[in-house]
């Protein structure tokens, strides 16, 4: 005997499918005699648990012991129209309801992954103002495309060389940048340097950048992470 654990169930048809999934049932071909035994087997369960029963389960029941028994009658031998299945009808009732089933499972589903997006309400921008030689980027930003630019040169420059002090003046600094910005209003940080520059030509143009941010001769903007571009004012 199969025993049928009490579950909740939206209605008749709900159970029906249940029964039908644990059962292993084909949907188009359903044995009424062991349906209709499980589904009554489950009724009387919840009488004997003494749970109030809905009026519509009752229905369903009445109308699957109607489709057993019209099962066990025989076929005429003889018939004018086609011979109708009993079952069709509530074949297609379990089917139908299936479908929305699963749409609402789908539907609900959607819903579930929505909750985890997060919309930013609409932004209102002001017009854009005159740069007033404000540095508008973090040190931390400074100071990740500087460590970007050093590590660079170490890369790139030959793992055995000769190490001598090399002083680079204020003056040679400041050349190397107006050579760099020649003809041009902005250039990336990362684009100032070949990568061939000693440490010290990197030290000091990164100090006279910095000096001529704050004179207002130059601007700083925020490109990305480890990057930043310089503006000529």
């Amino acid at each position: 005997m199969y025993n049928v654990k009490l579950d909740i169930f939206e209605g008749p048809l709900d159970l029906l499918l249940h029964l039908i999934k644990e059962l292993e049932i084909d949907i188009y071909d359903i044995p009424m005699k062991t349906l209709t035994k499980q589904y009554m087997e489950y009724i009387d369960q919840m009488k004997e648990l003494e749970i109030n029963i809905a009026s519509e389960y009752l229905v369903m029941a009445s109308e699957l012991l109607k489709i057993k028994s019209h099962m066990l009658l025989p076929e005429p031998a003889y018939m004018e129209e086609e011979y109708e299945d009993p079952r069709e009808a509530l074949m297609e009732q379990l089917l139908e309801y299936q479908n929305y089933k699963q749409y609402a499972e789908q539907l609900q589903f959607l819903k579930n992954e929505n909750e985890k997006i997060f919309v930013k309400a609409p932004h209102e921008f002001d017009e854009e103002e005159v740069d007033d030689g404000e540095v508008d980027i973090s040190l931390s930003d400074l100071l990740a495309a500087y460590e970007k630019v050093r590590s660079r040169v170490s890369i790139d420059r030959p793992m055995s060389v000769t190490i001598q002090r090399e002083a680079v003046s204020r003056e040679e600094a400041e050349d190397f940048l107006k050579t760099r910005f020649s003809g041009l209003k902005r250039l990336n940080f990362t684009e100032i340097f070949s990568f061939n520059e000693s440490r010290s030509m990197v030290v000091a143009v990164f100090i006279t950048i910095l000096e001529q941010v704050k004179s207002r001769e130059l601007a700083l903007h925020p490109a990305s992470r480890g990057n930043f571009e310089i503006e000529r004012l």
